[in-house]
């Protein structure tokens, strides 16, 4: 099997596309090596692949809440061969749709004999035939069958990650908490911290994080190049921010995205891995 990973914002970055992608595979190859991963990433144009020694399923969950990364899939991999690919769905998931609804999504890039609709209907009738019902509105079992030049990809799973910019692709920041400290991060930041938490370190992918001890209004007379705070709109009518040096950013003075506890709750759904 291979891990399918999945990025977005990368792509709007122009000339500097290589410089994020480079950080990003190095932030993935450094959270393998800590969290004790085997395997190695791969690059293709707008995607990376993971081969990796087992464990596959794991490792695309843990690898979708790396920032960078809009999704994973844990996939089967054949030539890009109709018949093989019809065989391979057969064998996969013959027995995962037997008397469930299901639904074959089929995506084609590069030059084939066949189109992503060809490939969706023969593999929906191959299914159809090992007991499954077709029902593309509302499957239980969705195939997805991604077909990319001389190779076919087939899986079943979609990890979501949090997207963003990789770590370290922006400037060092200061954030005033774990909260605001994910928020900087989730933006390419690399962070220190005036609040001490562990579990900092893989949402930065292992890269350096710092404890500083300051104030917010020491923090804000500081030199770094922003200060991330976890301030709700009705907090900041309070903050005197006229002596400041820096921006100063508050992601949750519109809560509509992400709440204060939401976040703080996503910041330690990453402790099962360390």
């Amino acid at each position: 099997m291979v891990i399918l990973l999945r990025y977005g914002e990368l792509a709007l970055k122009g000339q500097l596309r290589r410089k994020f992608e480079n950080i990003l595979v190095s932030n993935i190859r450094r959270v393998m090596k800590v969290e004790n991963f085997k395997g190695d990433v791969r690059r293709e144009w707008g995607r990376l692949y993971v081969f990796s020694d087992g464990d596959e399923f794991r490792l695309a969950k843990r690898l979708s809440l790396v920032f960078g990364v809009v999704s994973t899939s844990p996939a089967y991999v054949c030539n890009a061969d109709i018949e093989e690919i019809v065989s391979m769905a057969r064998n996969i998931f013959g027995d995962r749709v037997i008397g469930r609804k299901f639904a074959v999504r089929a995506r084609r890039s590069g030059e084939h004999d066949f189109t992503s609709v060809d490939v969706a209907k023969r593999v929906g009738e191959v299914l159809k035939l090992s007991g499954g019902h077709v029902d593309l509105k509302n499957p239980e079992v969705e195939v997805y069958v991604e077909v990319r030049n001389d190779k076919a990809y087939l899986f079943s799973e979609i990890f979501r990650g949090f997207g963003g910019l990789p770590v370290g692709t922006q400037e060092r920041v200061l954030a005033m908490d774990a909260i605001s400290a994910w928020f900087a991060m989730r933006r390419g930041c690399d962070v220190d911290c005036a609040e001490r938490n562990e579990l900092l370190l893989p949402w930065a992918c292992y890269r350096n994080v710092n404890f500083v001890d300051l104030s917010f209004d020491e923090a804000i007379k500081s030199d770094y190049s922003a200060v991330f705070c976890s301030y709700t709109l009705e907090e900041i009518k309070n903050l005197n921010l006229e002596d400041r040096r820096m921006p100063v950013l508050f992601p949750f003075a519109s809560e509509e995205v992400y709440t204060r506890d939401e976040v703080r709750k996503v910041v330690e759904e990453i402790g099962v891995w360390i």
